[in-house]
């Protein structure tokens, strides 16, 4: 009796704990250097065509755009 309620709570506790990891979320996983600034390269293949490669301007003009079109307000309009 006292194996069986050590192994159904060593059992409990293992399915407690599978879901507290985590990966850890760094902005170095997007490929890029951390000492290059986000505008200064990319894929071209995942690039819009009015994005130019380092001008800070347009890749903000660019974000400022994909956030827009993810705000529902906007979108229900």
């Amino acid at each position: 009796m006292n194996r069986s309620m050590s192994l159904m709570f060593a059992a409990v506790l293992l399915v407690m704990t599978a879901g507290c990891s985590q990966k850890p979320q760094t902005l170095t996983q997007t490929g890029a250097p951390p000492s290059q600034d986000p505008w200064m390269g990319a894929n071209p293949a995942f690039t819009e065509k009015d994005w130019k490669v380092g001008d800070k301007a347009s890749w903000q003009r660019e974000i400022n755009r994909r956030a827009q079109n993810q705000n529902e307000y906007v979108r229900m309009r």
